[in-house]
């Protein structure tokens, strides 16, 4: 079993605000198929995930 990674902590904490902007550009963006939407939502998922980590 891996145990937690720790942040960097000279690396500043993602602002909530931020991260909303930027799921919101990317879940905003039309997508004309299936794959293109799968694509943006991969992106908006790492943006969340990064925010998390």
């Amino acid at each position: 079993m891996v145990g937690p990674k720790p942040q960097d902590p000279r690396v500043a904490a993602p602002i909530p605000q931020e991260i909303e902007a930027r799921v919101n550009e990317v879940l905003s963006r039309p997508a004309e198929t299936l794959s293109e939407e799968a694509v943006h939502l991969e992106e908006a998922y790492r943006i969340l995930n990064d925010a998390l980590a």
